[in-house]
């Protein structure tokens, strides 16, 4: 009885050292430590040693740092490998694990990527990437060794052309605008340019003196005012100068207003903010138009 005693100590201090003893690190697990964790060099240690030695000193990475501005969340196992909420807007950016094969010392995993509002997967989706990621056990460390990327693109597919039609009418509707915009930034840029160089008259309503300057006293330097603007007809519409006053002039007034009913006019002065209103109208846009978004013009 005594002899059974001491033979089952003798084998059970090493079951229990073995019991308590973490488990190895999986290739999903060694993906997140790899992506989130915020140990500096952290990103490193999960790289082909040949890629670590190609990077020699290189600050250490950490990319799990932008977990503070959204919340991510990851999964140890299942189907979704983790899911990131943005905080304003409510929607979700998910990323599964479509198949994951271990295969000894090789491990690859195909991933792919989902937009969800609502509860409802957004038609974008599928056209994200899908990434095939290779995990390979090194000096026992799962290490990234290739990452393959397949887009799909189903050019007859609904949605796909759908999206496609709505992207290029958003972006029709904002052309008109950002030309418009272009051009009074430019306009604003050649009237703080002839102030400067003409003190003693200070801003100029004149579009024919604004259409001699250049960017730099070279002969074959490009004129600030292509032809278009300076003939004070542009994209549509029409470009004047006012509210100069007596020289030295400290103020000046510049409208765009539409050659087609229907569009907004635009106008900008000498605090260089420019405005927009509806019924195309300078004298309105000047009294109570909005600015437009991004619309500080270039400094003095």
């Amino acid at each position: 009885m005594a002899r059974c005693l001491v033979l089952l100590l003798l084998f059970a201090a090493p079951l229990s050292r073995a019991q308590q003893a973490s488990p190895p690190q999986t290739p999903r697990q060694a993906l997140i430590e790899m992506l989130f964790s915020k140990t500096p060099g952290t990103f490193q240690k999960h790289l082909p040693v040949a890629t670590q030695q190609a990077l020699g000193n290189l600050p250490a990475m950490g990319i799990g740092s932008f977990q503070a501005d959204s919340d991510t969340q990851t999964f140890q196992a299942g189907s979704i490998l983790l899911v990131c909420r943005d905080r304003r807007t409510g929607q979700r950016v998910q990323v599964d694990i479509d198949r994951d094969d271990l295969m000894g010392d090789r491990d690859e995993m195909d991933l792919s990527f989902h937009t969800l509002k609502d509860g409802q997967e957004q038609p974008v989706s599928q056209f994200f990437p899908k990434l095939t990621l290779t995990m390979a056990l090194q000096k026992g460390i799962w290490r990234l060794r290739e990452v393959a990327m397949t887009l799909r693109l189903p050019l007859d597919d609904p949605e796909l052309l759908k999206a496609v039609k709505e992207k290029l009418q958003v972006t029709s509707s904002l052309l008109p605008e950002q030309q418009v915009t272009s051009s009074i930034r430019a306009l604003l840029f050649a009237e703080f340019r002839y102030q400067g160089a003409h003190p003693e008259q200070g801003f100029t309503c004149s579009l024919a003196q604004l259409a001699t300057l250049r960017f730099s006293p070279a002969p074959t330097s490009p004129p600030m005012l292509d032809a278009a603007l300076a003939s004070g007809n542009k994209a549509g519409y029409k470009f004047t100068l006012s509210g100069c006053g007596s020289p030295p002039a400290a103020t000046f007034q510049i409208a765009a207003v539409p050659l087609t009913p229907g569009q907004p006019a635009y106008c900008a002065d000498q605090t260089q903010t420019i405005k927009s209103v509806a019924n195309g109208s300078a004298a309105s846009c000047f009294l109570n138009g909005q600015p437009v978004a991004g619309s500080a013009g270039p400094r003095k």
